[in-house]
């Protein structure tokens, strides 16, 4: 079993990959700039190693690190809609961060960095979908643009520094856990809507296609990198199926057997028509595939809802 530090572990996905983590047997360490124990992780807390930091504080990076054979860099403090707000903030909360947490790494002496990266945003408006990992990176988000200098940075660590790295680009992440505050993820804001019977908004006329992920698939997406021994560093992990937001619409009214009020609004600049991803690399080389259809997955996290 391995020693594994993940960032962003009390988050949406993070906090899944550290359950299935604990749940294989490794030995798990989470860093949180929180000072309390967030909700997510209060069922195992006794199981994993919380520290309490941030990456600004490089010396406690590097003694965090001691021992550990495997980084999982979940933590990111933007969504597209926030990092199109402040891309300044976006830039230096994130980017900087990370490549601290890069050079920690290189003196800890780290096996690979696995970095959870973005299939959504970072391709930009796409030239043919499925998109595959050899389509061109021309993200047109702040998100997507940070995302991908993060994953220059991780290629010149590995050119200059011999850091090993595998990359997870993810679709359209959605299930329990899910920041219903964060301003993404439209399954589980819409449901919680529904739920409440508040009006729910739909920017443009709904007919944008998105590749959805239920998070318990993406986990074990990322953890499957852990026994890849390939040459491959880049991987898409979604459905490989689109979905317009109508159909998303018409699925959540079906599983709630309730009637939401939309309202339909102009469409966003850096929402690209359609991103569908094709996971045939991953399904080959990881050995992985989706489990979860996308109507039981919803059903998952209406029952989720319910319970908040």
């Amino acid at each position: 079993m391995a020693s594994i530090l993940v960032t962003g572990g009390t988050g949406f996905i993070g906090s899944h990959l550290v359950d299935l983590l604990i749940k294989q047997g490794h030995h798990v360490s989470v860093l949180t700039s929180s000072s309390s124990v967030h909700p997510n992780i209060q069922a195992i807390q006794s199981k994993i190693n919380l520290i309490h930091g941030n990456f600004g504080n490089k010396e406690l990076l590097i003694q965090s690190l001691k021992s550990v054979d495997y980084i999982f860099h979940a933590a990111w403090t933007t969504v597209p809609k926030t990092s199109s707000e402040n891309p300044s903030y976006d830039a230096q909360s994130n980017i900087i961060g990370s490549i601290q947490l890069l050079e920690a790494a290189v003196i800890a002496g780290i096996k690979r960095v696995v970095f959870v990266s973005t299939g959504g945003a970072i391709y930009g408006i796409p030239r043919y979908n499925p998109i595959d990992e050899k389509h061109p990176v021309q993200p047109i988000s702040a998100y997507g643009i940070s995302k991908m200098a993060f994953e220059r940075y991780l290629h010149f660590f590995l050119k200059n520094k011999g850091l090993d790295y595998s990359i997870i680009r993810i679709a359209n992440a959605y299930g329990r856990r899910q920041n219903l505050r964060n301003q993404q993820g439209v399954i589980g804001i819409w449901l919680q809507k529904i739920l409440h019977k508040t009006p729910l908004e739909i920017w443009g006329d709904g007919t944008v296609v998105r590749d959805y992920i239920h998070v318990k698939d993406v986990a074990r997406a990322i953890i499957s990198v852990l026994n890849y021994t390939g040459n491959r560093r880049v991987f898409n992990i979604g459905s490989g199926q689109g979905y317009s937001l109508n159909e998303i619409l018409a699925l959540c009214q079906k599983v709630s057997a309730c009637q939401a009020e939309v309202h339909y609004k102009l469409s966003r600049s850096f929402d690209v028509p359609k991103n569908v991803l094709n996971i045939e690399k991953a399904q080959k080389e990881l050995a992985w595939k989706p489990l979860i259809d996308l109507e039981e997955g919803i059903r998952d996290t209406w029952d989720w809802i319910g319970t908040l």
